[in-house]
C-alpha cells in the first residue's frame, strides 16, 4: 500500500479529532474540509481491493432506496 494512504487516512483521523473536540465554528469547518479532502484522496489512492468492497457496498445498499415521489402504492 503507498505511504499517502496512510498519511491521508491518518490526517483525516486528527482532522476529524479537532472536528469533535472544538467549540469554535472557524476550526470545525477547517477540520470538516479536511476531513472531505482526504476522504477523496483515500478513495483515490486506496488498493483496488478496498476500492472494490466499496462499490460493492454502494451497491447493495441502494438497491432498495427510493425518492419520496418515486413510491410504490402497490
Amino acid at each position: 500500500m503507498s505511504s499517502l494512504f496512510f498519511i491521508s487516512l491518518f490526517t483525516a483521523l486528527g482532522a476529524a479529532f479537532v472536528y469533535l473536540n472544538t467549540s469554535g465554528e472557524i476550526p470545525r469547518i477547517m477540520a470538516l474540509t479536511i476531513v472531505a479532502i482526504c476522504f477523496v484522496l483515500d478513495l483515490v489512492l486506496a488498493p483496488w481491493p478496498i476500492q472494490m468492497l466499496i462499490l460493492m457496498l454502494v451497491l447493495f445498499s441502494t438497491r432498495n432506496v427510493a425518492l419520496p415521489n418515486q413510491r410504490w402504492w402497490g
